[in-house]
Parts: C-alpha cells; sequence; structure tokens
C-alpha cells in the first residue's frame, strides 16, 4: 500500500521482484541502479544474513508523471530466491503495490517458476490480498541461454489464462529491464489514480 509524505508533496509505492532463486531478480535492480542518475536514487542497500540477502533502493522517475500534484517515488525491493526464506519472502510483501515476477527461461527451471508463483498467491492471501487485486507483470528472463523454454510453455505454467503482461528480457545486458519496469510502474500509478 502506498504511502503518502505530505510535506515532500510525494507518494511512496513499493514494487517487489519475486521469482525463483538465480532468475535475475537481482540482476534487474542492479542494471535500474546503475542506469538511474543518482541526483533521483536513494542508495541499493542490501540486507544480507549468514543465508540471504535482499537488495532496495528508491528511486524518483521523471518520465511517469505525478497523481494529482503529487511526485511518485517507487522503492524496489528484492526477495530471497529460495522458498525455504519464506518468512523473508512475506515481511518483503507487507505493503506492495506492485510486483515483478522474474521467470527462469532455464528448462531446469520450469518446476521452480511454477513453485516459485504459488508461494507468491499463498504469501500474498497471508496478507489478504488477492493476486488479482494487486499489479503484476512476468518478466521471462534468460532468453538469450541455450536451450531456453518457449515463453509460452513458461506462460502455461506461471499464467495459464494470459491475465499478466509478459516481457521477454536478458537482464544481464539490460534488455527488457525498464520495459517491465515501466510497465508495473504505469500499472502501480493507473490504480494509485483510480483510487484518489
Amino acid at each position: 500500500m502506498s504511502t503518502i509524505n505530505f510535506a515532500a508533496r510525494e507518494i511512496n509505492c513499493k514494487i517487489v521482484y519475486y521469482g525463483p532463486g538465480m532468475s535475475g531478480k537481482t540482476t534487474n535492480l542492479k542494471h535500474v541502479f546503475s542506469k538511474v542518475p543518482a541526483q533521483l536514487r536513494g542508495e541499493m542497500v542490501s540486507l544480507a544474513t549468514e543465508d540471504e540477502r535482499t537488495l532496495f533502493f528508491d528511486f524518483l522517475p521523471l518520465d511517469l508523471g505525478s497523481v494529482q500534484g503529487f511526485k511518485t517515488r517507487f522503492h524496489l525491493y528484492t526477495v530471497p530466491g529460495q522458498v525455504f526464506y519464506n518468512a523473508s519472502r512475506k515481511l518483503i510483501l507487507r505493503g506492495v503495490d506492485g510486483i515483478v515476477f522474474v521467470a527462469d527461461s532455464a528448462p531446469n527451471r520450469l518446476r521452480a517458476n511454477a513453485e516459485s508463483m504459488r508461494n507468491l498467491r499463498e504469501n500474498l492471501a497471508e496478507h489478504g490480498i488477492d493476486v488479482r487485486d494487486v499489479p503484476i507483470v512476468l518478466q521471462v528472463n534468460k532468453r538469450d541461454i541455450e536451450g531456453a523454454l518457449p515463453t509460452d510453455m513458461i506462460r502455461a505454467v506461471i499464467d495459464p489464462k494470459k491475465e499478466l503482461t509478459l516481457f521477454e528480457a536478458t537482464a544481464h545486458n539490460g534488455g527488457g529491464v525498464f520495459e517491465t519496469l515501466k510497465s508495473v510502474s504505469r500499472l502501480v500509478l493507473d490504480r494509485l489514480a483510480q483510487n484518489k
């Protein structure tokens, strides 16, 4: 749920990158961080324990407009990829405004993609959120690897009803990263405009 800072005339929105381990969530955030001008972003913070890591930072985009005269500031988070860090995943989802589900194109990761989407649905439900009530964009990453599964096959497992906007990506070189982020950001802003 977005928060409003009346003094700064800003609406703060939380976008979470969710998906299986090693799918490219951190790579997406690092690419965005490297391309956003320093004066428009905060520092990247890594919350690392012995076994897990979460990255986050915030930025103030210039080209996405405002909502009723308020600038929008986006806070981007990753979740730990491994399901056994589920408590951290749940905590990071608290107050989420939009989600980028990062799927892995590797043939041996199809089941991990499906399990991670099931886990996302369960964790949102525990927060009292129906998966249809939060903007979610599907990013199928690692499209350049040898033997990459067809996007239709990945979508059939993750989004069989084809409800999510899908982007193909190669996050390691930035391909599809900003397109995905702009899409989920626009969905979040559209939802905010409807609720104001």
